[in-house]
This record gives structure tokens, C-alpha cells and sequence, in this order.
């Protein structure tokens, strides 16, 4: 996939998922808009039209154009609605997982299975500790000498 189209498929994507179908109608002055607001492309409407035929010709997506009839039965142009197909959904995901590799390196590594687990704390240390903060000399409080002895 070229720039344009990449990202003309990431604004397809985005615009269904903001409204959690697998379909969008986005008109071309909107699709224009976006490019240029969030991948910074400044794409004319006639490129803009040769990249969905792209994208149509390589099973991406399925363009459909929708008319309505006037009552003296000619038809009026509408909007064009765009499926998304399982080829455009499977990019995306294996996009999000390359992405997902790449900055892996930043989470806290994993402990191997055969190191030894942190011991936990025995309770009755904790109990003599506190035992020692309640004797105290100063009437309930105890000194800082007497809770590190």
C-alpha cells in the first residue's frame, strides 16, 4: 500500500470504529479533511476518488453508491457507503501487533519460571514491631531508638 492509501484506510477504519460498524459513509470533503487533520496529506477530492478505486481494486474495501428516486422516477446521487472488508481488518490488526512488538521494550521484564519466588514477610516480626511501638516511653509513643532495637 502506498502513503495515501494507508492512511485513507486507517481514516475508514477509525470512522467505523468510532461508531462500531464495519461500514462507513463518509463524504469526500470530510475523507479530505481528515487526511490532512490527522496524517498532515493534503489530497484533493479527484486523488481522493482514484485512491478509493485503489482500494476497491485490491479487495480492501466494497464500494457501494446509494441513490434515491425522485418522483418523476429519475435518480438522485446520494452517498457512497464503504464496507470494510476482512483484508483491511487483518492489516490493521497485523499493524497493531508490529506496533505492539516495537515498543515492547519499554515494559517491565517477565521472571523466568524457574526463579524463586519473594518470601513474604513472617507475621510475627510485625507483630513484635508494633508490640515495641506500643511500650513506648513518651505515653504510647515509642522512641526511634527503641523501634529499630
Amino acid at each position: 500500500m502506498t502513503q495515501q492509501q494507508e492512511a485513507l484506510a486507517r481514516t475508514f477504519v477509525g470512522i467505523a470504529k468510532k461508531h462500531n460498524k464495519f461500514y462507513c459513509y463518509a463524504s469526500r470533503e470530510t475523507l479530505c479533511l481528515l487526511l490532512k487533520k490527522y496524517h498532515h496529506l493534503n489530497v484533493s477530492p479527484r486523488t481522493l476518488s482514484r485512491r478509493i478505486k485503489e482500494l476497491h481494486d485490491q479487495g480492501y474495501i466494497i464500494r457501494v453508491q446509494r441513490n434515491w428516486s425522485e418522483v418523476n422516477g429519475s435518480k438522485r446521487f446520494r452517498c457512497n457507503l464503504y464496507y470494510l472488508q476482512k483484508k483491511l481488518l487483518l492489516w490493521v490488526k497485523n499493524l497493531g501487533d508490529y506496533a505492539r512488538k516495537v515498543f515492547s521494550v519499554f515494559r517491565a521484564p517477565i521472571l523466568a519460571h524457574y526463579s524463586s519466588k519473594p518470601k513474604r514477610r513472617d507475621l510475627e516480626v510485625g507483630r513484635g514491631i508494633v508490640d515495641i511501638l506500643w511500650k513506648g516511653v513518651l505515653k504510647g509513643r515509642a522512641s526511634l531508638s527503641e523501634a529499630i532495637l
